[in-house]
């Protein structure tokens, strides 16, 4: 009867060590980027020998992934009680949605900066099964907002929920790496003659997702449903 206490507090122990070391890498990244952070600054952050670290995370890609996979719920949740509110006020507009999207984006800077290296660098060095655990995940979260947008959105088909959020992903991606210029190209863009090649993050990716959500509903209105 009592083997099952000491099992239980072994294993909440250790899943606060798992959080421990995922909170410290999260903070070393915010203050020196993904390429100046190494397993050794963050077991030492922690207070954990080097080993113990790689015993929770076999590469700095898998800690870093996880770091994202928590991000990603904290802004599917996000995202996911706006719609149900809206949704409860009987409420279907684009331009709100659109401002939601660009409000739940803008405002988590490392999200989007990990957003930005996970295909080129946070995919590259993984497990098969760590692979498979975080897609498996996110496709889960995509098919459950996905449906809330086509409830919050009547014009949409079935399956352009899911559509929408791959297309946002890929948009976030994008401008973040064009808004996120070194320091060399930043001073170009001083010059009257180069300063339309430098990308606001927030301003050019709400525009972005109204000019895509009203590109669905012209499509829907060219092509209504039978």
């Amino acid at each position: 009867m009592t083997e099952g206490k000491p099992r239980a507090r072994k294993d909440e122990e250790k899943q606060q060590r798992r959080q421990a070391i995922l909170d410290t890498a999260r903070q070393l990244f915010g203050e020196r980027g993904y390429e100046a952070v190494t397993v050794a600054d963050v077991a030492n952050g922690t207070g954990l020998a080097k080993g113990t670290v790689y015993l929770y995370f076999k590469t700095k890609e898998e800690m870093f992934l996880a770091i994202h996979q928590e991000q990603l719920i904290d802004w599917f949740d996000d995202v996911d009680t706006h719609l149900k509110e809206a949704l409860g006020r009987d409420e279907h507009d684009v331009e709100k949605l659109a401002e939601l999207f660009a409000q739940t984006v803008e405002g988590r800077a490392e999200f989007t900066r990990l957003l930005a290296i996970i295909h080129t660098v946070l995919e590259q060095n993984i497990e098969l099964e760590v692979a498979r655990n975080y897609k498996t995940s996110l496709m889960a979260r995509v098919n459950v907002t996905g449906s809330l947008l086509e409830k919050y959105l009547p014009f949409f088909e079935p399956g352009q929920g899911a559509e929408l959020l791959v297309q946002i992903d890929a948009l976030v991606i994008g401008l973040q790496h064009l808004a996120d210029a070194s320091p060399v190209v930043r001073q170009l863009f001083l010059e009257p003659d180069l300063a339309i090649m430098q990308v606001d993050f927030g301003i050019t990716f709400a525009r972005s997702i109204r000019t895509l959500l009203l590109g669905y509903e012209y499509a829907a209105l060219r092509n209504p449903k039978p």
